[in-house]
């Protein structure tokens, strides 16, 4: 299965190189699975059905549905209907983080993180058509501007942001608008592991840079996902491992080192405990399916 951004994004000031906008159709989708994961995504669903899946659900989604999802969510798009067709902007983390008007979004998503729930809405049609018009802005007519650009690309970028955070607060019950110290930080942390789960696997690492002690920060993560933030830590390593098994010819050791890990034994025995199988095993088990 293949990213549904497969670009590279380089790190410049220019948002151009760090937002996407896809528009999606039935035909696309035969036979194809897209996945959604490492970023923002803000998808609207604009006629027919397709199946979304993440790791534990599956739904079907329909026209006026509206999906959004943080880096640390991932999900797959398949079996679609010919007429099918959605909208979707893709937002890179590291850009995102730049933009203030990003918080009051991802304090709405935040309640989501870790838990059985998808933030996924059904939007009435005059919302829909607004945020439609929104989200055809994000092409070249937007990036036509030749001395203000960047400056009018991310007020557009706020703009459109805190329009999804207003239809999040209008479609959950007892939202809240003030953003809390403990939101902030857990933003924090998320944006951190992201860019450094792979060299750094140490709480203290974590908690120093946000400036909290580790007991601190071990108490938000767990109260706001139900998780630990080794399990965070270790998912994202699971995920990439995998990755790297099936779509690199990277070999373990190579692997080992990518994430982190002080030698390839290290690896394979962190990779049997999440998996139930070693590294080897693993690739030659997906190889054998994929003939």
């Amino acid at each position: 299965m293949e990213s549904f951004f497969t670009e590279r994004y380089l790190k410049r000031s220019d948002a151009i190189d760090f937002t996407r906008r896809q528009v999606v159709g039935g035909d696309e989708l035969r036979g194809v699975t897209l996945v959604l994961d490492r970023g923002f995504y803000v998808v609207l669903v604009t006629n027919g059905t397709a199946r979304f899946s993440d790791n534990d659900r599956s739904m079907r989604l329909r026209s006026g549905d509206l999906l959004v999802l943080t880096p640390s969510m991932r999900g797959r798009f398949g079996d679609a209907e010919p007429g099918f067709r959605m909208e979707c902007i893709h937002i890179c983390p590291d850009y995102f983080d730049t933009l203030t008007d990003g918080q009051p979004m991802y304090h709405q998503l935040a309640k989501y993180i870790g838990k059985e729930q998808i933030p996924l809405f059904h939007l009435d049609r005059d919302t829909r058509l607004f945020l439609q018009r929104s989200m055809a802005l994000f092409r070249d007519p937007l990036y036509g501007f030749k001395f203000y650009r960047e400056g009018v690309v991310r007020h557009f970028h706020s703009f459109f942001l805190l329009q999804i955070s207003d239809i999040l607060c209008r479609n959950t019950p007892a939202a809240t608008v003030c953003i809390k110290r403990s939101n902030e930080i857990f933003r924090g942390f998320k944006a951190l592991l992201v860019h450094h789960y792979q060299t750094h696997h140490d709480l203290g690492f974590y908690a120093d840079r946000l400036h909290v002690s580790t007991t601190y920060l071990s108490r938000i993560v767990k109260r706001m996902t139900g998780h630990t933030v080794r399990y965070h830590l270790t998912e994202l390593l699971r995920v990439e491992a995998v990755r790297l098994l099936e779509n690199t010819d990277l070999d373990i050791k190579e692997i080992a080192d990518r994430l982190g890990f002080a030698d390839q034994s290290v690896f394979g025995k962190f990779f049997v405990r999440e998996t139930g199988i070693s590294p080897m095993k693993y690739r030659t088990k997906r190889l054998a399916a994929d003939r």
